[in-house]
C-alpha cells in the first residue's frame, strides 16, 4: 500500500486520536495535519466540516468508526477488529452531553443510559485484560475517551459522574488503567494540561451560564 496516508485532525479530539492509535498500532505511516492549519477540511468533509478525516490515495473517509474498519481491511497485519463490535454502545451516549446537560430529566435520563451501558462494558471485560482478549484492539481505541477524555472533563467542570459509576466496575477501572499504560497509547495522548484548559474553555461555567 504505497498510496500516501493523511490524517485531518484536533489535537484534543478523541475521535483524531482513535484513527492515530489504529495507524500506529498498524505501523503505517502518515501526515497529520491539524484542522486550523489546513483548508483540506472544506474539500475533503464540506458539508460537516468535522474532524477527523482520513485520506488514503485521494479517497477521504469522515467518520471515526468507518475509518477504523478502512483501515483494518486495506491493512491486515494485526487486526484490530474483535468478533464482537459493540459500537453503538459507545454512541448511546458522549461525555459532552451528560456533563453538561441543564435539563435535570434529560441530565438523569442520560446518566441512567451511560451507567447502563458502562455495566455492559465490564461484563464485556470478564477474563480479559483487554476487549478483544490480551491486545489492544478496535473497542479499546473506540472507548479511548472513558479513560482519558472524561476524567479530563470532569476534572475541568469539578463534577464527578463517570468516575463515580467507575468506582462499582472494577474491571473497567483496570481497563482505563492498563489502557493508558500501552505503550502506543500513553505515548500518543494530548498532555492533559492542555485538555484540562481546553475544558475550561469551551465548556466551563461562564460558557455554560452564557448559554442559558
Amino acid at each position: 500500500m504505497g498510496e500516501k496516508v493523511e490524517v485531518l485532525g484536533a489535537w484534543f479530539s478523541p475521535f483524531s486520536r482513535r484513527v492515530e492509535l489504529g495507524l500506529k498500532l498498524k505501523g503505517v505511516e502518515y501526515d497529520y495535519i491539524l484542522k486550523k492549519k489546513s483548508h483540506s477540511i472544506l474539500k475533503f468533509n464540506p458539508v460537516y466540516k468535522k474532524v477527523p478525516v482520513f485520506v488514503h490515495g485521494g479517497k477521504p473517509i469522515a467518520d471515526s468508526i468507518l475509518i477504523l474498519q478502512y483501515i483494518d481491511e486495506t491493512w491486515k497485519h494485526n487486526p484490530i477488529l474483535p468478533h464482537i463490535l459493540i459500537t453503538k454502545l459507545f454512541h448511546s451516549f458522549g461525555p459532552i452531553s451528560w456533563m453538561t446537560s441543564k435539563e435535570i430529566k434529560e441530565r438523569e435520563e442520560a446518566i441512567a443510559e451511560a451507567g447502563e451501558a458502562l455495566r455492559a462494558l465490564e461484563e464485556e471485560l470478564k477474563g480479559k485484560k483487554f476487549f478483544g482478549g490480551e491486545t489492544l484492539g478496535f473497542v479499546d481505541i473506540v472507548a479511548n475517551f472513558i479513560a482519558y477524555w472524561s476524567p479530563a472533563m470532569e476534572e475541568a467542570l469539578g463534577v464527578q459522574i463517570l468516575s463515580n459509576e467507575l468506582q462499582k466496575l472494577p474491571r473497567l477501572s483496570q481497563w482505563c488503567h492498563d489502557f493508558l499504560q500501552h505503550p502506543i497509547v500513553k505515548h500518543n495522548l494530548p498532555p492533559k494540561t492542555q485538555l484540562l484548559s481546553f475544558f475550561k474553555a469551551q465548556f466551563g461555567p461562564n460558557n455554560l451560564a452564557s448559554s442559558k
